[in-house]
């Protein structure tokens, strides 16, 4: 005799489930089994001009920025395509810049580094610059050596100097908008409201 197919329907699924609950007793009994992950390595090369930390040793980092006036980070995931992309573009402007500008790449995907540890970023690669104590100064610009070494150079010297009527006028064609300030350089260690002037120019980096 024929089986109703409602009954063959019935029955498959009976036994489907019998045999789902009989998969999730089995590995509910089985230990957990997980794969560590690999050690990271260099992300920049031994003779590159980068000092980069690998294992996201952002206190390291954090300690040798005390010594330079400029410092440029260079946060990276080993395995981001665009991180990947940018270190050459990194290379080239530290290759001409390493001599007045501290360099540092941090690995910040290491699951045992300070920096994931610390920094919580949504995206990759991420470049902070600071000036002295001043910063961060992040750089939203395009990846691109030039517009990079464009960009660490206007925070090495974000005050431009004019010391004639000529630079004047070509600074007010130029810039627009400016901002002018007048000192009287015969104070020492510097005039009243310089600082002010110059950590100002500094805090205009920040929405560029």
């Amino acid at each position: 005799m024929a089986r109703r197919p409602e009954l063959l329907c019935g029955a498959a699924i009976v036994l489907g489930c019998a045999l789902l609950v009989a998969l999730k007793v089995t590995c509910s009994r089985a230990k957990d089994v997980t794969m560590p992950a690999k050690l990271p390595v260099n992300f920049f090369s031994s003779g590159s001009p980068v000092t980069d930390f690998f294992q996201g040793q952002l206190d390291y980092a954090e300690r040798i920025r005390q010594d330079s006036e400029v410092t440029f980070y260079f946060f990276y995931a080993p395995w981001c395509g665009q991180s990947i992309t940018v270190r050459e573009e990194i290379e080239q402007v530290a290759r001409r810049l390493s001599d007045q500008v501290l360099f540092v790449a941090i690995n910040c995907w290491w699951n045992q580094g300070k920096c994931r540890k610390q920094k919580h970023f949504f995206y990759f690669p991420v470049i902070y610059l600071y000036h002295r104590r001043f910063g961060p100064i992040e750089y939203k610009g395009p990846m691109n050596a030039a517009y990079i070494e464009k960009f660490v150079r206007r925070v090495m010297t974000p005050l431009l100097y004019i010391s004639s009527r000529s630079k004047l006028l070509e600074f007010l064609s130029d810039y627009e908008p400016g901002v002018l300030g007048y000192f009287e350089f015969n104070a020492s260690p510097q005039p009243p409201g310089y600082l002010t002037f110059f950590t100002s120019a500094l805090h205009s980096l920040k929405k560029v």
